[in-house]
């Protein structure tokens, strides 16, 4: 098998394992059933993706740069509090949370370590965007009174005590876009 083909494969047994795993969750990732899927021999498909845990790991890091790098995006690209906030906000609310209750509820609970890698990218993330509210503070663009680390933080823990609760995702999306209103408002970001 060429080094192009097997590239094929293994991006195709990627993204039929995490469409597996968005629809039936962790639990739901059979190996013998994504064989068949993808029309491999099971020991074809552990010689492409090593073992499940490897390919757990790729759709978590998959699952954190699709949802939480993508979406953080307008913090690099937009310099009103407000706007970016705002898209952030649609875009977080709108597409990533189903995503990340697997991530959080299943994967880090039946995978820890890749919890602490992806964390750690994460960290990075949170960096950027804790210095673009700093910054808006300096310039005057949101209250001036308040520990901007301290409100991020608080936000990031309002999204893991939702995301991790039994909510249905709808309750889950409703409750966190009132949370976060709320803290931001007291921020003086009017979402």
């Amino acid at each position: 098998m060429a080094k192009s083909d097997k590239a094929e494969i293994h991006e195709m047994v990627t993204k039929v394992a995490k469409d597996m795993m968005l629809k039936y969750g962790l639990r739901g990732l059979n190996m013998v059933e994504l064989a068949r899927e993808c029309g491999l021999a099971k020991a074809t498909l552990y010689k492409i993706i090593g073992t499940k845990e490897d390919l757990v790991k790729e759709i978590a890091f998959e699952i954190f740069n699709m949802n939480i790098i993508k979406i953080l995006e307008p913090y690099r690209i937009i310099d009103d509090p407000v706007e970016a906030t705002r898209i952030f906000l649609d875009n977080y609310l709108n597409y990533a949370i189903t995503a990340q209750k697997i991530l959080i509820q299943q994967i880090y609970k039946e995978y820890p370590l890749i919890e602490k890698d992806v964390e750690e990218k994460y960290e990075n993330e949170k960096q950027i965007v804790n210095q673009c509210y700093i910054n808006w503070q300096k310039k005057g663009l949101i209250r001036q009174d308040i520990n901007v680390e301290y409100c991020i933080e608080a936000l990031q823990a309002l999204n893991e005590v939702y995301v991790t609760a039994s909510h249905s995702e709808e309750e889950t999306i409703e409750r966190l876009r009132a949370s976060f209103r709320c803290m931001l408002l007291g921020m003086g970001i009017d979402v």
